[in-house]
């Protein structure tokens, strides 16, 4: 346990990476706000994105929930192809607040802490979050 490269706190989700030359062990490191990747053989990567809670890939494309209210999908190189959401709260206690809302104060297409999230049928997009009242999105793909 630890704050360092190679070090985890709370891991909170895996999956071994296919889509590059060589797979690699990609870990969501929850308590350091981090995902981390890793070779087969445990040597540290790099760190792609922040407060990731889950992933879940469909054809090259990752789909990878923040808690800090955003949505991130990435390609077979680690690149960002879409930030859905602002990640825009500036203290844990804001967002916190965000979270106990009644249900008919959230903003389609806004999200306050995407847990989880996983491609489905034609490469739409299912997002659970974690808040007092529970919510699902469906992103619908369109292009």
């Amino acid at each position: 346990m630890g704050k360092g490269p190679g070090q985890l706190d709370c891991p909170h989700g895996l999956c071994v990476d296919t889509r590059g030359e060589a797979p690699v062990l990609v870990v969501a490191d929850r308590a350091n706000a981090r995902l981390q990747r890793f070779t087969l053989d445990g040597q540290h990567i790099d760190f792609p994105t922040k407060m990731p809670c889950h992933f879940h890939e469909r054809n090259g494309e990752v789909v990878i929930p923040d808690l800090w209210s955003r949505v991130v999908v990435i390609d077979r190189s680690n690149q960002v192809v879409a930030a859905l959401g602002s990640g825009d709260y500036s203290t844990q206690q804001e967002w916190r607040k965000a979270r106990e809302q009644a249900r008919t104060t959230f903003l389609p297409g806004k999200f306050l802490c995407p847990h989880s999230a996983c491609f489905v049928h034609y490469g739409n997009i299912f997002v659970v979050e974690w808040v007092e009242v529970g919510r699902v999105t469906k992103l619908r793909k369109v292009a």
